[in-house]
């Protein structure tokens, strides 16, 4: 498997920033990267606007965490 190279975001500064971030990762899927899948709703701490995505070489899972003040959002691996 190939590492993936993907990076935490622990908080996005602006809003603008997480959308950039949005159109990043879709721009993922449509080239094959990265495969967007269901969450586990079994998992503690799931947030209702929350997605996740599959990195398609490594096999990582990471989850995408919208902004919703005063939380600023994530990306993280699961």
């Amino acid at each position: 498997m190939t590492t993936c190279e993907w990076e935490k975001i622990a908080a996005f500064q602006m809003p603008s920033e997480f959308d950039r971030f949005e159109r990043w990762i879709a721009d993922q899927v449509s080239a094959g990267i990265a495969l967007e899948v269901p969450v586990r709703t079994s998992r503690a701490g799931s947030l209702p606007d929350e997605k996740w995505y599959r990195h398609l070489a490594s096999g990582e899972v990471w989850r995408l965490v919208s902004p919703d003040f005063p939380f600023r959002g994530a990306f993280e691996r699961v």
